[in-house]
Protein backbone atom coordinates (compact mmCIF):
# COMPACT_ATOMS: atom_id res chain seq x y z
CA UNK A 1 0.00 0.00 0.00
CA UNK A 2 2.86 2.39 0.84
CA UNK A 3 4.46 1.64 -2.53
CA UNK A 4 1.17 2.39 -4.28
CA UNK A 5 0.84 5.72 -2.44
CA UNK A 6 4.41 6.60 -3.38
CA UNK A 7 3.71 5.86 -7.04
CA UNK A 8 0.54 7.99 -6.95
CA UNK A 9 2.42 10.89 -5.37
CA UNK A 10 5.26 10.66 -7.91
CA UNK A 11 2.83 10.57 -10.84
CA UNK A 12 0.85 13.51 -9.40
CA UNK A 13 3.99 15.58 -8.97
CA UNK A 14 5.06 14.72 -12.51
CA UNK A 15 1.70 15.75 -13.95
CA UNK A 16 1.79 19.04 -12.04
CA UNK A 17 5.28 19.66 -13.37
CA UNK A 18 4.13 18.98 -16.96
CA UNK A 19 1.19 21.36 -16.58
CA UNK A 20 3.50 24.05 -15.19
CA UNK A 21 5.96 23.60 -18.06
CA UNK A 22 3.08 23.71 -20.58
CA UNK A 23 1.87 27.03 -19.12
CA UNK A 24 5.39 28.42 -19.28
CA UNK A 25 5.64 27.32 -22.90
CA UNK A 26 2.34 29.05 -23.75
CA UNK A 27 3.45 32.22 -21.99
CA UNK A 28 6.67 32.22 -23.97
CA UNK A 29 4.80 31.73 -27.22
CA UNK A 30 2.67 34.76 -26.43
CA UNK A 31 5.88 36.71 -25.93
CA UNK A 32 6.44 39.22 -23.18
CA UNK A 33 7.06 42.24 -25.35
CA UNK A 34 9.26 44.80 -23.68
CA UNK A 35 7.80 48.28 -23.32
CA UNK A 36 10.94 49.85 -24.81
CA UNK A 37 11.08 47.63 -27.89
CA UNK A 38 11.40 49.98 -30.88
CA UNK A 39 10.91 47.36 -33.61
CA UNK A 40 8.42 44.52 -33.46
CA UNK A 41 8.29 41.67 -35.96
CA UNK A 42 5.00 39.83 -36.18
CA UNK A 43 3.99 36.86 -38.32
CA UNK A 44 0.94 34.91 -39.41
CA UNK A 45 1.96 31.51 -40.70
CA UNK A 46 0.08 28.29 -41.40
CA UNK A 47 2.99 26.17 -42.59
CA UNK A 48 5.93 27.92 -40.92
CA UNK A 49 7.35 30.03 -43.76
CA UNK A 50 6.36 33.44 -42.39
CA UNK A 51 7.51 32.49 -38.90
CA UNK A 52 10.87 31.28 -40.24
CA UNK A 53 11.36 34.58 -42.09
CA UNK A 54 10.48 36.53 -38.94
CA UNK A 55 13.10 34.62 -36.96
CA UNK A 56 15.68 35.13 -39.72
CA UNK A 57 15.06 38.89 -39.55
CA UNK A 58 15.48 38.87 -35.78
CA UNK A 59 18.75 37.00 -36.17
CA UNK A 60 20.05 39.23 -38.95
CA UNK A 61 19.16 42.40 -37.00
CA UNK A 62 20.52 41.02 -33.70
CA UNK A 63 17.09 41.20 -32.07
CA UNK A 64 15.66 38.91 -29.43
CA UNK A 65 13.20 36.36 -30.83
CA UNK A 66 11.57 36.28 -27.39
CA UNK A 67 11.02 40.05 -27.13
CA UNK A 68 10.79 41.16 -30.74
CA UNK A 69 8.99 38.34 -32.58
CA UNK A 70 5.35 37.49 -31.90
CA UNK A 71 2.52 35.61 -33.60
CA UNK A 72 -0.09 38.00 -34.99
CA UNK A 73 -2.91 36.61 -32.84
CA UNK A 74 -0.89 37.45 -29.74
CA UNK A 75 -0.28 41.04 -30.80
CA UNK A 76 -2.46 43.44 -28.81
CA UNK A 77 -3.30 47.09 -29.33
CA UNK A 78 -1.31 47.81 -26.16
CA UNK A 79 1.74 46.15 -27.76
CA UNK A 80 1.38 48.33 -30.84
CA UNK A 81 1.00 51.43 -28.69
CA UNK A 82 4.40 50.80 -27.08
CA UNK A 83 6.52 50.36 -30.22
CA UNK A 84 7.69 52.72 -32.97
CA UNK A 85 7.76 50.39 -35.95
CA UNK A 86 6.29 47.02 -36.79
CA UNK A 87 7.11 44.60 -39.59
CA UNK A 88 4.29 42.25 -40.59
CA UNK A 89 5.19 38.98 -42.34
CA UNK A 90 1.94 37.25 -43.21
CA UNK A 91 0.83 34.40 -45.43
CA UNK A 92 -2.48 34.10 -47.20
CA UNK A 93 -4.18 30.79 -46.68
CA UNK A 94 -7.03 28.91 -48.33
CA UNK A 95 -9.38 31.18 -50.27
CA UNK A 96 -7.70 34.48 -49.35
CA UNK A 97 -7.93 33.78 -45.62
CA UNK A 98 -5.71 34.48 -42.64
CA UNK A 99 -3.60 31.67 -41.14
CA UNK A 100 -4.96 30.23 -37.90
CA UNK A 101 -2.46 32.17 -35.78
CA UNK A 102 -3.42 35.47 -37.40
CA UNK A 103 -7.19 35.36 -37.86
CA UNK A 104 -8.04 37.41 -34.76
CA UNK A 105 -5.96 40.48 -35.61
CA UNK A 106 -8.24 42.24 -38.11
CA UNK A 107 -11.20 42.02 -35.73
CA UNK A 108 -9.00 43.39 -32.93
CA UNK A 109 -8.07 46.39 -35.08
CA UNK A 110 -11.70 46.96 -36.08
CA UNK A 111 -12.79 46.95 -32.42
CA UNK A 112 -10.06 49.46 -31.59
CA UNK A 113 -11.24 51.75 -34.39
CA UNK A 114 -14.81 51.57 -33.06
CA UNK A 115 -13.43 52.73 -29.73
CA UNK A 116 -11.73 55.68 -31.52
CA UNK A 117 -8.22 54.29 -30.90
CA UNK A 118 -5.54 55.72 -33.17
CA UNK A 119 -1.98 54.52 -33.75
CA UNK A 120 -0.72 57.61 -35.57
CA UNK A 121 2.76 57.28 -34.07
CA UNK A 122 3.33 53.85 -35.60
CA UNK A 123 5.13 53.12 -38.86
CA UNK A 124 4.77 49.71 -40.49
CA UNK A 125 5.61 47.49 -43.45
CA UNK A 126 3.89 44.35 -44.71
CA UNK A 127 5.64 41.45 -46.40
CA UNK A 128 2.90 39.25 -47.85
CA UNK A 129 3.52 35.65 -48.89
CA UNK A 130 1.25 34.12 -51.49
CA UNK A 131 0.89 32.14 -54.68
CA UNK A 132 -0.26 33.67 -57.96
CA UNK A 133 -1.75 30.30 -58.80
CA UNK A 134 -4.64 31.25 -56.51
CA UNK A 135 -7.14 34.03 -57.39
CA UNK A 136 -6.75 35.98 -54.12
CA UNK A 137 -3.00 36.46 -54.23
CA UNK A 138 -1.65 37.81 -50.91
CA UNK A 139 -5.17 38.90 -49.94
CA UNK A 140 -4.57 38.73 -46.19
CA UNK A 141 -1.37 40.78 -46.47
CA UNK A 142 -3.25 43.56 -48.25
CA UNK A 143 -6.01 43.33 -45.64
CA UNK A 144 -3.49 43.83 -42.83
CA UNK A 145 -2.01 46.81 -44.70
CA UNK A 146 -5.43 48.45 -45.10
CA UNK A 147 -6.35 47.84 -41.45
CA UNK A 148 -3.21 49.58 -40.28
CA UNK A 149 -4.02 52.53 -42.55
CA UNK A 150 -7.54 52.63 -41.10
CA UNK A 151 -6.20 52.95 -37.57
CA UNK A 152 -3.96 55.84 -38.56
CA UNK A 153 -0.54 54.19 -38.89
CA UNK A 154 1.93 55.31 -41.54
CA UNK A 155 3.24 52.81 -44.10
CA UNK A 156 6.96 52.80 -44.78
CA UNK A 157 6.26 51.36 -48.22
CA UNK A 158 3.66 49.54 -50.29
CA UNK A 159 2.96 45.87 -49.62
CA UNK A 160 5.88 43.65 -50.64
CA UNK A 161 4.13 40.69 -52.30
CA UNK A 162 6.23 37.52 -52.49
CA UNK A 163 5.13 34.84 -54.95
CA UNK A 164 5.86 31.18 -54.11
CA UNK A 165 8.45 31.90 -51.42
CA UNK A 166 11.33 29.41 -51.55
CA UNK A 167 13.32 29.08 -48.36
CA UNK A 168 16.38 27.76 -50.20
CA UNK A 169 16.68 30.47 -52.83
CA UNK A 170 15.03 33.63 -51.44
CA UNK A 171 17.40 36.00 -49.66
CA UNK A 172 16.24 38.41 -47.00
CA UNK A 173 17.63 41.36 -48.94
CA UNK A 174 15.43 40.58 -51.95
CA UNK A 175 12.16 40.89 -49.99
CA UNK A 176 13.10 43.44 -47.33
CA UNK A 177 11.79 47.04 -47.12
CA UNK A 178 14.65 49.49 -47.55
CA UNK A 179 14.26 51.16 -44.17
CA UNK A 180 15.54 48.01 -42.45
CA UNK A 181 18.90 48.22 -44.26
CA UNK A 182 19.16 44.46 -44.23
CA UNK A 183 21.54 44.69 -47.19
CA UNK A 184 24.21 45.84 -44.77
CA UNK A 185 23.86 42.68 -42.71
CA UNK A 186 25.94 39.62 -43.50
CA UNK A 187 23.32 36.98 -44.25
CA UNK A 188 25.69 34.03 -43.93
CA UNK A 189 24.48 33.21 -40.43
CA UNK A 190 20.83 33.48 -41.47
CA UNK A 191 21.00 31.17 -44.47
CA UNK A 192 18.99 28.00 -44.27
CA UNK A 193 20.71 24.63 -44.16
CA UNK A 194 22.15 23.02 -47.27
CA UNK A 195 19.71 20.97 -49.36
CA UNK A 196 18.84 17.60 -47.88
CA UNK A 197 18.74 14.41 -49.93
CA UNK A 198 16.84 11.19 -49.26
CA UNK A 199 16.89 7.73 -50.79
CA UNK A 200 13.52 6.10 -51.43
CA UNK A 201 13.76 2.63 -49.85
CA UNK A 202 10.15 1.44 -49.93
CA UNK A 203 6.82 2.33 -51.52
CA UNK A 204 3.73 0.54 -50.22
CA UNK A 205 0.31 0.79 -51.87
CA UNK A 206 -2.18 1.16 -49.03
CA UNK A 207 -5.36 0.62 -51.04
CA UNK A 208 -4.73 -1.97 -53.77
CA UNK A 209 -7.61 -3.21 -55.93
CA UNK A 210 -9.56 0.01 -55.32
CA UNK A 211 -10.93 2.17 -58.10
CA UNK A 212 -10.09 5.32 -56.12
CA UNK A 213 -6.97 7.41 -56.35
CA UNK A 214 -4.12 5.30 -55.01
CA UNK A 215 -2.67 6.00 -51.57
CA UNK A 216 1.03 5.26 -51.05
CA UNK A 217 3.26 5.09 -47.98
CA UNK A 218 6.83 6.02 -48.90
CA UNK A 219 9.88 5.40 -46.72
CA UNK A 220 13.17 7.29 -47.10
CA UNK A 221 16.58 7.15 -45.47
CA UNK A 222 18.74 10.24 -45.24
CA UNK A 223 21.85 10.62 -47.39
CA UNK A 224 24.23 11.49 -44.58
CA UNK A 225 23.29 12.06 -40.92
CA UNK A 226 19.55 11.94 -40.27
CA UNK A 227 18.30 15.43 -39.47
CA UNK A 228 15.91 15.95 -36.59
CA UNK A 229 12.25 16.86 -36.82
CA UNK A 230 9.13 16.69 -34.68
CA UNK A 231 5.62 15.43 -35.22
CA UNK A 232 3.82 18.19 -37.11
CA UNK A 233 6.78 19.24 -39.26
CA UNK A 234 6.69 19.30 -43.05
CA UNK A 235 9.09 18.39 -45.82
CA UNK A 236 9.33 20.42 -49.03
CA UNK A 237 9.88 17.97 -51.87
CA UNK A 238 11.51 19.08 -55.12
CA UNK A 239 9.37 17.47 -57.86
CA UNK A 240 10.66 16.33 -61.25
CA UNK A 241 9.09 16.35 -64.68
CA UNK A 242 8.42 12.87 -66.11
CA UNK A 243 11.24 11.68 -68.39
CA UNK A 244 8.87 11.42 -71.35
CA UNK A 245 7.86 15.07 -70.94
CA UNK A 246 11.49 16.24 -70.81
CA UNK A 247 12.48 14.15 -73.84
CA UNK A 248 9.52 15.40 -75.85
CA UNK A 249 10.37 19.02 -74.97
CA UNK A 250 14.05 18.55 -75.89
CA UNK A 251 13.11 17.05 -79.23
CA UNK A 252 10.58 19.79 -79.99
CA UNK A 253 13.16 22.53 -79.28
CA UNK A 254 16.15 20.67 -80.78
CA UNK A 255 18.36 20.60 -77.69
CA UNK A 256 20.84 17.83 -76.90
CA UNK A 257 19.72 16.37 -73.57
CA UNK A 258 22.95 14.39 -73.10
CA UNK A 259 25.16 17.49 -73.07
CA UNK A 260 26.82 18.03 -69.70
CA UNK A 261 26.30 21.45 -68.10
CA UNK A 262 27.93 22.90 -65.00
CA UNK A 263 25.65 25.19 -63.00
CA UNK A 264 26.28 26.66 -59.55
CA UNK A 265 29.17 24.25 -59.03
CA UNK A 266 27.32 21.08 -60.06
CA UNK A 267 27.57 19.15 -63.32
CA UNK A 268 24.94 16.91 -64.86
CA UNK A 269 23.20 16.35 -68.19
CA UNK A 270 20.84 18.93 -69.62
CA UNK A 271 18.02 16.36 -69.30
CA UNK A 272 18.68 16.05 -65.56
CA UNK A 273 18.72 19.83 -65.12
CA UNK A 274 15.49 20.29 -67.06
CA UNK A 275 13.67 17.64 -65.03
CA UNK A 276 13.49 20.22 -62.20
CA UNK A 277 12.51 23.17 -64.45
CA UNK A 278 9.35 24.65 -65.85
CA UNK A 279 9.23 23.88 -69.57
CA UNK A 280 7.48 26.62 -71.59
CA UNK A 281 5.79 25.86 -74.90
CA UNK A 282 7.95 28.40 -76.69
CA UNK A 283 11.65 28.77 -75.90
CA UNK A 284 14.35 30.66 -77.84
CA UNK A 285 17.21 30.56 -75.31
CA UNK A 286 20.57 29.11 -76.23
CA UNK A 287 21.56 25.96 -74.38
CA UNK A 288 23.83 27.99 -72.09
CA UNK A 289 21.01 30.41 -71.23
CA UNK A 290 18.41 27.80 -70.27
CA UNK A 291 19.27 27.27 -66.61
CA UNK A 292 19.41 31.00 -65.86
CA UNK A 293 16.02 31.62 -67.44
CA UNK A 294 13.82 28.58 -66.84
CA UNK A 295 12.37 28.73 -63.29
CA UNK A 296 12.85 25.80 -60.96
CA UNK A 297 9.67 23.85 -60.25
CA UNK A 298 7.97 24.97 -57.05
CA UNK A 299 8.48 22.57 -54.16
CA UNK A 300 5.49 20.71 -52.72
CA UNK A 301 4.96 20.42 -48.96
CA UNK A 302 4.03 17.13 -47.31
CA UNK A 303 3.25 16.31 -43.68
CA UNK A 304 5.87 13.93 -42.32
CA UNK A 305 4.41 10.58 -41.18
CA UNK A 306 7.20 9.57 -38.79
CA UNK A 307 9.47 10.99 -36.10
CA UNK A 308 13.22 11.38 -36.45
CA UNK A 309 13.88 8.97 -33.55
CA UNK A 310 12.68 6.15 -35.84
CA UNK A 311 15.61 6.80 -38.18
CA UNK A 312 13.45 6.94 -41.31
CA UNK A 313 11.27 9.55 -42.94
CA UNK A 314 7.85 8.47 -44.08
CA UNK A 315 5.23 10.17 -46.25
CA UNK A 316 1.68 9.20 -47.19
CA UNK A 317 0.82 10.47 -50.66
CA UNK A 318 -2.40 10.36 -52.64
CA UNK A 319 -1.70 9.92 -56.38
CA UNK A 320 -3.60 12.67 -58.16
CA UNK A 321 -4.86 11.34 -61.48
CA UNK A 322 -5.68 14.04 -64.03
CA UNK A 323 -6.23 12.08 -67.24
CA UNK A 324 -5.32 8.62 -68.46
CA UNK A 325 -1.61 8.13 -67.64
CA UNK A 326 -1.39 11.74 -66.48
CA UNK A 327 -0.77 12.58 -62.84
CA UNK A 328 -0.16 15.53 -60.55
CA UNK A 329 3.43 16.73 -60.85
CA UNK A 330 4.61 15.99 -57.30
CA UNK A 331 2.33 13.06 -56.48
CA UNK A 332 3.13 11.49 -59.85
CA UNK A 333 6.85 11.92 -59.23
CA UNK A 334 6.75 10.31 -55.79
CA UNK A 335 4.15 7.63 -56.47
CA UNK A 336 4.79 6.65 -60.07
CA UNK A 337 7.90 8.12 -61.73
CA UNK A 338 10.48 7.88 -58.94
CA UNK A 339 11.91 4.38 -58.67
CA UNK A 340 12.82 2.72 -55.37
CA UNK A 341 16.50 3.48 -54.73
CA UNK A 342 16.32 6.93 -56.34
CA UNK A 343 17.54 10.07 -54.56
CA UNK A 344 14.98 12.77 -53.78
CA UNK A 345 15.67 16.34 -52.64
CA UNK A 346 13.54 17.34 -49.67
CA UNK A 347 13.99 20.08 -47.10
CA UNK A 348 12.50 19.59 -43.63
CA UNK A 349 10.58 22.61 -42.37
CA UNK A 350 9.90 23.08 -38.68
CA UNK A 351 6.33 24.22 -37.97
CA UNK A 352 6.18 25.07 -34.28
CA UNK A 353 2.45 25.85 -34.46
CA UNK A 354 1.85 22.18 -35.33
CA UNK A 355 3.92 20.71 -32.54
CA UNK A 356 2.08 18.82 -29.85
CA UNK A 357 2.76 20.71 -26.63
CA UNK A 358 1.88 18.31 -23.85
CA UNK A 359 1.87 14.54 -24.31
CA UNK A 360 0.13 14.02 -20.97
CA UNK A 361 -3.21 15.54 -22.01
CA UNK A 362 -5.87 13.76 -24.12
CA UNK A 363 -5.41 14.08 -27.87
CA UNK A 364 -8.16 14.01 -30.52
CA UNK A 365 -6.76 13.33 -33.99
CA UNK A 366 -9.00 14.02 -36.98
CA UNK A 367 -8.18 13.45 -40.64
CA UNK A 368 -8.79 11.65 -43.88
CA UNK A 369 -6.84 10.05 -46.71
CA UNK A 370 -3.24 11.24 -46.95
CA UNK A 371 -3.89 13.28 -43.80
CA UNK A 372 -3.06 10.06 -41.97
CA UNK A 373 0.58 11.18 -42.31
CA UNK A 374 0.41 13.98 -39.74
CA UNK A 375 -1.81 11.92 -37.44
CA UNK A 376 0.54 8.92 -37.58
CA UNK A 377 3.48 11.14 -36.62
CA UNK A 378 1.61 12.37 -33.54
CA UNK A 379 0.76 8.79 -32.56
CA UNK A 380 4.38 7.70 -33.05
CA UNK A 381 5.57 10.63 -30.93
CA UNK A 382 3.29 9.60 -28.07
CA UNK A 383 4.36 5.97 -28.34
CA UNK A 384 8.03 7.02 -28.14
CA UNK A 385 7.27 9.29 -25.20
CA UNK A 386 5.62 6.40 -23.38
CA UNK A 387 7.73 3.36 -24.28
CA UNK A 388 11.21 4.80 -24.86
CA UNK A 389 11.17 7.67 -22.39
CA UNK A 390 8.96 5.80 -19.92
CA UNK A 391 6.71 8.81 -19.32
CA UNK A 392 2.93 8.88 -18.83
CA UNK A 393 0.78 9.89 -21.80
CA UNK A 394 -2.81 10.98 -22.16
CA UNK A 395 -5.34 8.91 -24.15
CA UNK A 396 -5.57 9.30 -27.93
CA UNK A 397 -8.76 9.21 -30.00
CA UNK A 398 -8.33 8.85 -33.77
CA UNK A 399 -11.22 9.91 -36.01
CA UNK A 400 -10.26 8.95 -39.55
CA UNK A 401 -11.97 8.98 -42.93
CA UNK A 402 -11.17 6.88 -45.97
CA UNK A 403 -13.20 5.60 -48.89
CA UNK A 404 -13.29 1.81 -48.71
CA UNK A 405 -13.97 -0.20 -45.55
CA UNK A 406 -12.59 -3.50 -46.88
CA UNK A 407 -10.90 -5.13 -43.88
CA UNK A 408 -8.03 -6.63 -45.90
CA UNK A 409 -6.74 -3.32 -47.24
CA UNK A 410 -3.29 -2.48 -45.77
CA UNK A 411 -4.53 0.91 -44.56
CA UNK A 412 -7.43 -0.63 -42.64
CA UNK A 413 -5.20 -3.34 -41.18
CA UNK A 414 -2.85 -0.61 -40.01
CA UNK A 415 -5.69 1.31 -38.37
CA UNK A 416 -6.71 -1.81 -36.41
CA UNK A 417 -3.10 -2.30 -35.31
CA UNK A 418 -3.06 1.29 -34.04
CA UNK A 419 -6.27 0.71 -32.12
CA UNK A 420 -4.82 -2.35 -30.40
CA UNK A 421 -1.53 -0.71 -29.41
CA UNK A 422 -1.72 3.07 -29.16
CA UNK A 423 -5.32 4.31 -29.19
CA UNK A 424 -7.97 4.67 -26.53
CA UNK A 425 -10.59 4.98 -29.26
CA UNK A 426 -10.75 4.57 -33.05
CA UNK A 427 -13.66 5.96 -35.06
CA UNK A 428 -13.63 5.38 -38.83
CA UNK A 429 -15.84 6.90 -41.52
CA UNK A 430 -15.98 5.39 -45.00
CA UNK A 431 -17.42 7.62 -47.71
CA UNK A 432 -18.02 4.77 -50.18
CA UNK A 433 -19.43 2.22 -47.77
CA UNK A 434 -22.71 1.07 -49.30
CA UNK A 435 -24.15 0.13 -45.90
CA UNK A 436 -23.35 3.26 -43.91
CA UNK A 437 -21.50 5.91 -45.92
CA UNK A 438 -20.29 8.79 -43.74
CA UNK A 439 -17.55 11.38 -43.24
CA UNK A 440 -15.47 12.36 -40.21
CA UNK A 441 -17.69 15.37 -39.42
CA UNK A 442 -20.62 12.95 -38.99
CA UNK A 443 -18.64 11.09 -36.32
CA UNK A 444 -18.06 14.36 -34.47
CA UNK A 445 -21.79 15.08 -34.48
CA UNK A 446 -22.61 11.52 -33.34
CA UNK A 447 -19.99 11.68 -30.58
CA UNK A 448 -20.74 15.22 -29.38
CA UNK A 449 -20.95 14.22 -25.71
CA UNK A 450 -17.59 12.41 -25.77
CA UNK A 451 -15.98 15.28 -27.71
CA UNK A 452 -17.04 17.77 -25.05
CA UNK A 453 -16.01 15.42 -22.24
CA UNK A 454 -12.49 15.05 -23.66
CA UNK A 455 -12.20 18.81 -24.15
CA UNK A 456 -13.29 19.41 -20.55
CA UNK A 457 -10.35 17.19 -19.55
CA UNK A 458 -7.91 19.40 -21.47
CA UNK A 459 -7.81 17.59 -24.81
CA UNK A 460 -6.02 19.01 -27.85
CA UNK A 461 -7.66 18.70 -31.28
CA UNK A 462 -5.23 18.05 -34.15
CA UNK A 463 -6.54 17.99 -37.74
CA UNK A 464 -4.58 16.82 -40.78
CA UNK A 465 -5.72 16.53 -44.39
CA UNK A 466 -7.18 18.46 -47.27
CA UNK A 467 -8.57 21.91 -46.40
CA UNK A 468 -11.32 21.87 -49.01
CA UNK A 469 -13.85 19.22 -48.12
CA UNK A 470 -12.66 17.53 -44.94
CA UNK A 471 -10.89 20.47 -43.28
CA UNK A 472 -13.65 22.99 -43.88
CA UNK A 473 -16.43 20.53 -42.99
CA UNK A 474 -14.78 19.56 -39.70
CA UNK A 475 -14.16 23.22 -38.84
CA UNK A 476 -17.78 24.17 -39.50
CA UNK A 477 -19.05 21.16 -37.53
CA UNK A 478 -16.90 22.11 -34.54
CA UNK A 479 -18.33 25.63 -34.66
CA UNK A 480 -21.86 24.15 -34.64
CA UNK A 481 -21.08 21.81 -31.74
CA UNK A 482 -18.87 24.06 -29.61
CA UNK A 483 -19.59 27.60 -30.75
CA UNK A 484 -17.19 30.04 -32.39
CA UNK A 485 -16.14 31.56 -29.06
CA UNK A 486 -15.09 28.19 -27.64
CA UNK A 487 -13.21 27.23 -30.81
CA UNK A 488 -11.38 30.57 -30.76
CA UNK A 489 -10.50 29.98 -27.11
CA UNK A 490 -9.08 26.54 -27.97
CA UNK A 491 -7.11 28.08 -30.81
CA UNK A 492 -5.57 30.71 -28.55
CA UNK A 493 -4.65 27.98 -26.05
CA UNK A 494 -3.00 25.99 -28.88
CA UNK A 495 -5.53 23.24 -28.33
CA UNK A 496 -6.96 23.48 -31.85
CA UNK A 497 -4.22 22.80 -34.40
CA UNK A 498 -4.79 22.43 -38.14
CA UNK A 499 -2.25 20.87 -40.48
CA UNK A 500 -4.38 21.24 -43.59
CA UNK A 501 -3.43 21.86 -47.19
Amino acid sequence: MENLLTIIVVISVWLLFCVAMWRIHIARQRNNISADTSLLITYASQTGNAQAIANRYAQALHLSEMANVVALNHLSIENLSSVDQVLFIVSTYGDGEAPDNGNLFIKRIQNAIKNTVKLNHLKFSVIALGDTGYPKFCAFGYQVHQSMLDIGSEPNNEVIAVDKYNEQTTTLASITPRWLNIQEVNETSTKTNSPQYWQLTERLLLNPDCDDEKLFQLTFTSIGPTPSWQAGDLIDIQPHQPKAVVNQWLQAHQYDGTQLLTYQGHQQSLSAWLAMRELPNNCTYSINELLDNLPTLTTRSYSIASISEQGQLQLIVRLLEKEENSFGLASGYLSNNCSVGAIVQGQIRSVSTHHQIDNTVPLILIGAGSGLAGLKAQIDARAYFKTKLNKPTGPTWLIFGERNSHSQLPINKYLLTLEESNLAKLSCAYSQDSKQAKYVQHILADEEAMLKQWLSEGAVIYICGCLSGMGESVHNTLIELLGQEKLTELQCQQRYIRDVY
